[in-house]
């Protein structure tokens, strides 16, 4: 029996709609310390809002990444255009701290640095 063009496509197209997504190919995207998560590349870069600060965690894969790793800062722009950079202090693990906390309204971009090999990530955030 001869299948037409049509009838083969069909049924590839159904046997690709089994294979799972390959969104989970980059771990989880479920913030795990009560944040906000944005992915750059393979890095997922997770803000945590404190009431004087701010906590940064990044992972890959959901592997933490060592904060130690990386020169990081915030280049925090304000609702009327102002600009700032704050400085990402490398804390245990894989989280980083900022001494202040952005305006609300704010766009933050998080900007880590590799000190091995210099490669840069880059996710941006909106204050709430």
């Amino acid at each position: 029996m001869m299948m037409t063009k049509l009838t083969r496509l069909a049924l590839i197209c159904g046997a690709l709609s089994m294979m799972p997504a390959a969104a989970h190919a980059h771990g989880s995207m479920k913030p795990s310390h009560g944040g906000v998560v944005q992915m750059s590349g393979e890095i997922m870069v997770e803000l945590v809002t404190k009431p004087k600060s701010l906590e940064i965690y990044v992972t890959e894969e959901d592997e933490p990444i060592p904060a130690a790793g990386f020169d990081g800062a915030l280049v925090v722009t304000a609702a009327d255009g102002a600009k700032s950079r704050i400085a990402l202090i490398p804390a245990a693990g894989n989280k980083f701290t900022a001494p202040s906390r952005p305006p609300s309204g704010a766009k933050v971009v998080v900007s880590l640095t590799e000190k091995q090999g210099g490669a840069k990530t880059f996710v941006t955030f909106r204050m709430k």
